[in-house]
């Protein structure tokens, strides 16, 4: 009979994402065995590479849309709905945004093949979510354009406050009112035709 681990691999992964978010690839995998309060032999014994580990601990973390943006009821106005998925994006994307910088630091990383490898990352699940709602205010007459597309926009412009915010702009955090006059850019479009 085998022995019981004693560092799960959720631990082993929580450890490696905590190391390499703040060191990036560059960390040794005895830093990361060290967090984890394990060996660097057991971190091979579950990973074949640093890279293997790199890439499963730094697939972004989960979110729920539905506890941050819960959905509205009716007559909930479509700006109103859009603002709270917008805010819970940005929230997502703070917290998201150490383990984004490494991924795309990464000479190694390929969103395509990340994409087929975890096909339920919590990015494409939070994606289709904020779709599937953007869809129903779409069906109502309530949203102009494609869901797909609105729901990429919000995903692009949340994530770029957050990226500027990780890089200090604002003192690293956007005020309320740059937060609502990018909603209301997004919502009244850029052209004046």
């Amino acid at each position: 009979m085998g022995r019981k681990k004693l560092v799960s691999d959720e631990q082993l992964l929580e450890a490696a994402r905590e190391v390499f978010s703040t060191q990036g690839l560059t960390a040794s995998t005895r830093a990361v065995a060290r967090q984890a309060g394990i060996s660097e032999a057991v971190v091979f014994q579950r990973y074949a590479t640093k890279a293997d580990l790199f890439f499963a601990a730094m697939v972004p973390p989960a979110f729920d849309l539905n506890a941050a943006a819960p959905e509205p009821g009716p007559g909930v106005p479509a700006r109103q709905v859009i603002r709270r998925l917008f805010i819970a994006l940005l929230e997502y994307f703070r917290t998201a945004s150490p383990v984004f910088i490494q991924l795309l630091a990464s000479h190694e990383f390929e969103f395509e093949h990340f994409a087929r490898a975890h096909p339920d990352n919590s990015l494409a699940t939070l994606r289709w979510a904020v779709t599937e709602r953007l869809g129903r205010l779409a069906a109502a007459r309530k949203l102009g354009t494609d869901p797909a597309y609105a729901a990429l926009v919000l995903f692009a412009a949340a994530q770029g406050l957050a990226i500027f915010e990780r890089l200090g702009a604002h003192g690293g955090r956007f005020e309320e009112a740059m937060i609502k006059g990018t909603l209301t850019a997004l919502w009244s479009g850029l052209g004046t035709d």
